[in-house]
């Protein structure tokens, strides 16, 4: 018998975007599949996921204009882990039904019954997902986030910034704010237990609700249960600019040649 913390769970990589900020970078090239050390962006939380024997399933949903090119990608990489492409069928940045409106997606089409981690495909992390998931599992039935502390409450601007109890408890959470009340932000990580995957549904029926920001869905989730944050160390890179990908770049060539 599996103890509580040795729960299956599968994990969904967020890849639904056309990511009109990168252009032209990302005008025929799904942000997720740009080229780092001659790794695809998504391929760095794969191999991480590789590691994990808990998980069972690697979902990744896409829309229709790259759903061939992540066919061919999961073609060409390395895995043990199953690999599922999901196309939501949009097609353009106005029709896409956001982040959130994925998540329903996948939840609703694959009938998923089984806890949810859910990660950003265009994220990049040095340090492992595995102590996130424990910390999570023990958190369940209440979901969790992975948080960073980014030092610069200039920088924090970009993001959503939180404030954490001192039992990781999330006491607020302010998106994109002009003047952050911390420099600790919200990444696109989120585990979410089978018990919390029904409020989806209950979220995107609100028609005047963001279903592209899921850090507007967090701040929602927070009116209906706990949620609880996981500070990750090490580097973290949110692909969600110009600079940040440049920066990536330059990083990973002056390691390789350290």
């Amino acid at each position: 018998m599996p103890s509580k913390n040795k729960n299956r769970f599968k994990v969904l990589i967020l890849a639904g975007g056309y990511a009109t900020r990168l252009y032209p970078i990302t005008l025929n090239v799904s942000k997720p599949l740009l080229k780092i050390d001659d790794r695809a962006i998504i391929d760095f939380a794969v191999q991480d996921l590789e590691r994990i024997p808990e998980l069972d399933e690697i979902l990744v949903i896409t829309n229709d204009k790259f759903c061939k090119d992540y066919l061919r990608w999961k073609r060409e990489i390395e895995s043990r882990k199953k690999i599922t492409i999901i196309n939501d069928g949009t097609k353009s940045d106005k029709t896409k039904l956001g982040a959130v409106g994925d998540m329903h997606y996948v939840v609703s089409r694959k009938k998923i019954n089984c806890d949810l981690l859910v990660i950003g495909g265009d994220n990049i992390f040095e340090k492992g997902l595995m102590g996130f998931v424990k910390f999570a599992q023990e958190k369940a039935p209440n979901a969790c986030i992975g948080t960073y502390d980014l030092i610069s409450k200039f920088r924090a601007r970009r993001y959503g910034v939180v404030q954490i109890n001192k039992d990781h408890h999330i006491s607020d959470f302010q998106e994109k704010p002009d003047i952050p009340v911390s420099t600790e932000v919200a990444m696109c990580m989120y585990y979410f237990p089978k018990e919390t995957l029904h409020f989806f549904g209950e979220y995107v029926k609100k028609l005047k609700l963001d279903r592209d920001n899921a850090g507007s869905y967090i701040k929602w989730l927070m009116t209906k249960s706990r949620v609880y944050g996981f500070r990750f160390k090490g580097l973290w890179l949110d692909i969600g600019q110009v600079d940040t990908y440049r920066r990536a770049q330059r990083y990973f060539f002056h390691k390789k040649k350290a």
